[in-house]
This record gives structure tokens, sequence and C-alpha cells, in this order.
């Protein structure tokens, strides 16, 4: 069995590679917010060119429109929450919002590594990825963490861009750990 895979680990190998003299990733970041989710699936695929060595590959045209149905996907399950909350007028109910949240979008995490590879199945993939990773609950500890860096980071004295990328780039290092764990597993 493979050691775990820890959030605090994905970020220190993160930081270490965005921060390398030999990386492109820090001055390409300056750009990877420009146009939403394809700049951004851009920069990811840079990512996985230098950890592979090899070319970056060519960004498939729907990552735009794979990026708003995967976040729309999690915000509709923690506006559910808040319904719910509401509704039943248990208003303290309404922080599941967040697990809630966290909960669905793990099961499209690897969502823009698995497309950049060529899937043409990505959603179906991506959550196959998730199982790989030992289920919702493990995910969700490596992802909520990565999340607070990613929208804290900035707040911090981290940089708002560094941070949220570093949590993408941690994305790609777990992608990346789990296909080798996994190189027999056929997708």
């Amino acid at each position: 069995m493979s050691e775990a895979i820890r959030a605090v680990d994905l970020l220190r190998s993160a930081a270490q590679m965005y921060d390398s003299e030999q990386s492109r990733l820090s001055v390409a970041a300056r750009d990877a917010w420009r146009t939403g989710f394809v700049s951004g699936g851009e920069w990811m695929a840079l990512a996985l060119s230098e950890l592979r060595g090899v070319p970056p590959v060519l960004t498939p045209p729907n990552l735009q429109a794979l990026g708003i149905i995967k976040y729309s996907l999690a915000c509709a399950a923690a506006l559910l929450v808040i319904g719910i909350a509401l509704w039943t007028r248990i208003e303290p109910l309404a922080l599941l919002c967040i697990p809630a949240f966290y909960a669905l979008e793990v099961q499209m995490v690897f969502l823009f590594p698995i497309v950049l590879d060529g899937s043409t199945h990505p959603f179906r993939e991506s959550r196959k990825w998730t199982v790989l990773q030992g289920g919702t609950l493990s995910a969700m500890k490596v992802v909520m963490p990565l999340a607070a860096v990613m929208i804290f980071g900035g707040f911090l004295g981290q940089g708002f861009i560094r941070s949220w990328c570093l949590g993408c780039l941690a994305v790609v290092l777990w992608y990346e750990k789990l296909r080798q764990n996994h190189s027999c597993v056929r997708m």
C-alpha cells in the first residue's frame, strides 16, 4: 500500500517547484487568471509539462465550460444545504454548506489534469481518481487545506495569485502521484 498523500506535503512540493529558478510557472502565473478556466488550464498544462519533462499539450477548447459546470454543481450543493437550513429554520445547519461544497467538488478535483491528458469522459474519470485516493472523505482531507491556502494565502502575505497557483499545482502533483501509484490501473 502506498503512503498517504497529505496536503502539507503537496503544498511544500508545489512551493519548491513554483519558486524554482528553472521553472516558468511563476512568470506564467501572472496571466493564469486572465481568461478564467482557459488560461488556468493552460497554466496547469505547463505545470504538467514541467513535471513530466515533456512539451505542454494543447489545451482543449472546453475548459471554460468544464470549470463552470464543476463549480456550478459544487455551489448548488452548498446552496441546497443553505436552503434546507432556512426552510427548517435551523440556521446553524447552513454552516454545513462548506463541507457540502467540497464533498461534491472533490468528485471533480482531477478534472483539469484528466482533460489535459486527453480524457473523453472527464467527470467519470475524475470520480474514479477520487475513489483511488480513498474516497470522498479522504480527498476532502487533502482538498480543504489546499482550498484554505488558495483562498486565504494572499491575506497572509503569500500573494493572491501565488497562493491560488500553489493550490492548483498541488492538485497536479497529487494527480501525478496517484497516477504513478496506480500505473497498473486502467482508467
